[in-house]
C-alpha cells in the first residue's frame, strides 16, 4: 500500500498530473479539487495515494486532503461506482458538500452530479449515510447528521418529507425547515398540520 508520495510536480492536467520521484515520472490520478490546489509545475509536493489494481495494471490516485481521499473510499465501496466514477463525482463537488447530501438524503441534488442516477443515488444514501456520519466528513455534514436525528420527534417525518419533496424542495431545505418547526409542532400533530406549520418557516 502507499500511503502517500513526495516529490516534484512536472505537469498537470485537471484530472492527471506527472509527479518526479527519485528520478520517475510516477502518473496520478486526481479530482478537481486538488488540481485547484497544486502549485506550479517545478515545485515540490504531497498527495495522499490510493492504490488500485486492474487487469490492465495497477492506477494510482492522488488527493491533497485526508477528506477527499477518505470519501474517494467510501463512494468505491458502493455497488456500480468504480474509482473513476469515485473521481468524477468528487471532482463536481467539494467533498464536504457531497457529504450533506448524503446525509440530508438531497437525491436531486446527488442526481444533478455527472455520472448519478437516480437510482444509484438512493443507493449512496443508505449505504453510506451513516459511514459518512462517522466518520465526520465537513461540519456541514455533520450538522445535517445531529438534525436528522431530532427530527425523530417529529410526527409523519418521514410523510411530509415525501409530500416536500414532491414539492420541489431539496433535501437540505426540508431537513431545516422540519428543524425549525420542531419545537412548534405538539406530539399530536397530524400531517395536515405538519406540512402546514413547515410550508410556513419557507416564508420566514
Amino acid at each position: 500500500m502507499i500511503e502517500f508520495i513526495r516529490g516534484t510536480l512536472v505537469s498537470k492536467l485537471p484530472h492527471r498530473l506527472v509527479i518526479e520521484h527519485n528520478g520517475v515520472g510516477i502518473e496520478v490520478l486526481i479530482p478537481l479539487s486538488t488540481w485547484r490546489d497544486l502549485g506550479d509545475s517545478g515545485t515540490d509536493i504531497r498527495l495522499l495515494c490510493h492504490l488500485h489494481w486492474r487487469e490492465e495494471g495497477p492506477q494510482l490516485f492522488g488527493f491533497m486532503r485526508e477528506e477527499e481521499r477518505s470519501l474517494f473510499r467510501l463512494l468505491c465501496r458502493v455497488n456500480k461506482i468504480g474509482p473513476k466514477l469515485a473521481l468524477n463525482i468528487l471532482s463536481a463537488a467539494p467533498p464536504e458538500k457531497i457529504a450533506e447530501m448524503i446525509i440530508g438524503e438531497d437525491i436531486r441534488g446527488l442526481t444533478a452530479l455527472k455520472g448519478i442516477g437516480q437510482k444509484l443515488a438512493s443507493r449512496l444514501v443508505v449505504e453510506l449515510k451513516e459511514l459518512i456520519g462517522q466518520l465526520g466528513l465537513g461540519a456541514a455534514a455533520t450538522e445535517a447528521a445531529v438534525a436528522a436525528a431530532d427530527l425523530k420527534k417529529i410526527p409523519f417525518e418521514k410523510d411530509a418529507r415525501e409530500a416536500l419533496e414532491n414539492l420541489g424542495y431539496t433535501g437540505r431545505e426540508i431537513e431545516k425547515a422540519l428543524r425549525d418547526s420542531a419545537a412548534d409542532l405538539p406530539p399530536t400533530a397530524d400531517l395536515q398540520q405538519v406540512i402546514e406549520t413547515v410550508l410556513r418557516t419557507f416564508s420566514r
